[in-house]
């Protein structure tokens, strides 16, 4: 072992020494140690600034001397105003509209990933959220970037934004508290004793969030009034319930003001729909036309189903049949009978009979 250290020392001082033949002078022995490692190892290099062993890159440098040389997060603001509203706790996007998220969530990151200046000029890699006091009215992103600094050579860094929350009135609240909050209105009617289909329909909208977008909403004595901020809102509303019942609209507006220099007015509109009197479980005395329509079924039906058709059944011969609303529309009727005025009976015993057999026809048979 000792000839063999021997052997590599010899081999080490020889070896710097060949390579500071120029300068004329001997280096030290921490140095002719890195000059051997090179030499064993002839993909590793010197750090141009350090004098670190490093795999060899376009820039000859280590990521530390990169790092120092290079700031590639200096152009991203690490601190951003972020306006919320008191009133709805919505959050302000970036062009002004304005969206409900929840904290925390990825709704809410991506909202926030569009705040900060100079963040498109570097690659995102990862992000992510940092624990902040819960009234410290601060939220914090760890965010992860890349950036060619040099050609062929890639630099990462990792930084934290942080987003100071503000309070900003959003516009549906301002016309709120100004008495002038709606543009369009919804009305939801069903003119039936009972509101089980209505209820129903309660459900889906809680269900599939429809009415999120509603600034107001109102009970009324046959149904609902929804009030929107935007036209297109009440539309969605209008279309959601032709999707999930069987309805009927018709719509109007009212001109609110001119302006006298361009021409242009200012209008609320009205959308009013209205659901069919018929719930599941009535009982339906069809008019003769629509038995006919429907597929030629018996006019005495009850009512099976409510979609956005009308499913009915047979109750002696279990055929089914569908109502759609514009054949109801057309001709309309009322429901004969009700679900309330159904009675529970219990059935204490079963004697089958057995069939009759057919009576032959009488005849008269002479002879001779």
């Amino acid at each position: 072992r000792a000839s063999t250290r021997q052997a590599k020392a010899t081999h080490t001082r020889s070896a710097a020494a060949t390579l500071d033949e120029d300068r004329g002078t001997l280096p030290t022995l921490a140095q002719a140690e890195t000059m051997a490692m090179i030499l064993d190892q002839p993909h590793k290099i010197l750090c141009c600034q350090c004098a670190v062993v490093i795999e060899p890159n376009a820039v000859n440098m280590c990521v530390n001397c990169l790092q120092e040389r290079y700031d590639i997060g200096a152009g991203v603001s690490k601190q951003v105003q972020q306006n919320t509203c008191r009133g709805c706790n919505r959050f302000e996007r970036r062009d002004g509209s304005w969206a409900e998220v929840d904290m925390e969530s990825k709704e809410l990151l991506a909202l926030l990933l569009k705040k900060p200046r100079g963040l498109t000029q570097v690659r995102l890699i990862d992000a992510s959220y940092v624990w902040t006091e819960p009234h410290s009215r601060r939220i914090k992103l760890k965010l992860t970037v890349q950036q060619e600094v040099v050609a062929g050579a890639v630099l990462q860094q990792s930084f934290v934004v942080e987003y100071v929350l503000g309070n900003k009135q959003c516009g549906t609240c301002q016309r709120r508290e100004a008495k002038d909050t709606w543009v369009a209105v919804c009305q939801v009617r069903q003119k039936v004793e009972h509101k089980r289909t209505f209820f129903w329909i309660e459900q889906l909208i809680l269900k599939h969030r429809a009415h999120t977008d509603a600034i107001n909403i109102v009970e009324r004595r046959d149904g609902l009034d929804f009030f929107y901020e935007a036209r297109s809102h009440a539309e969605k509303m209008t279309s959601f319930l032709q999707g999930v019942a069987p309805t009927r609209y018709k719509t109007s507006k009212q001109l609110i003001s001119t302006d006298t220099h361009t021409g242009k007015g200012r209008y609320k509109f009205t959308y009013s729909v209205e659901l069919l009197p018929i719930c599941r479980g009535d009982a339906l005395w069809l008019p003769a036309s629509t038995a006919a329509t429907v597929g030629q079924v018996p006019r005495f039906m009850l009512c099976n189903k409510v979609s956005n058709i009308v499913h009915l059944i047979d109750p002696k011969t279990m055929r089914t049949a569908e109502l759609l609303p514009l054949t109801f529309w057309k001709k309309q009727f009322a429901s004969a009978l009700t679900r309330s005025c159904l009675a529970e009976f219990v059935v204490l015993d079963i004697e089958i009979e057995a069939p009759r057999e057919r009576q032959r026809g009488g005849g008269g048979g002479g002879g001779a």
